[in-house]
């Protein structure tokens, strides 16, 4: 398999064309400001495995980050949102911070139980928790 080809395969194992939204939430940070590193690290946990148990996210091909191991074929994913854990989202206040796309919801304060009704209510029902929201890309608050 070439490079485009075993890209094309991680792709269509994460389900990337299927997306609808990408969660990104500061945790494990280099320099903690917002949040505790303990604290920001459990939740990123908490988060991958929730998105796994409710089915929202599909895991890549178990050859994935592994350039030397020749790929085999994956099945697609059917996820419908993407995760990434970021080092900083520069806000540095109020943390723990995620920011939801393509809506651009930004949520502070965010603990195990707020961050499970951000994934209930946003990520699976597709309404913002608004009583978390401090921001959202475009508009004034």
């Amino acid at each position: 398999m070439n490079q485009e080809d075993r890209l094309e395969s991680i792709s269509q194992a994460l389900s990337i064309p299927r997306v609808g939204r990408h969660i990104f939430l500061c945790a494990d940070q280099t320099t903690p400001k917002c949040a505790p590193r303990e604290v920001t690290h459990e939740l990123w946990a908490h988060l991958k495995a929730r998105l796994k148990e409710t089915g929202l996210a599909s895991a890549p091909p178990a050859w994935s980050g592994k350039p030397g191991v020749e790929p085999s074929p994956v099945e697609p994913g059917r996820g419908s949102v993407l995760r990434s854990k970021v080092d900083c989202l520069r806000i540095c206040e109020q943390g723990a911070i995620c920011v939801v796309y393509p809506e651009g919801t930004w949520y502070a304060n965010l603990d195990r139980e707020a961050l499970d009704r951000v994934i209930d209510q946003h990520l699976v029902g597709g309404r913002p928790v608004d009583e978390l929201v401090f921001a959202t890309t475009g508009k004034s608050r």
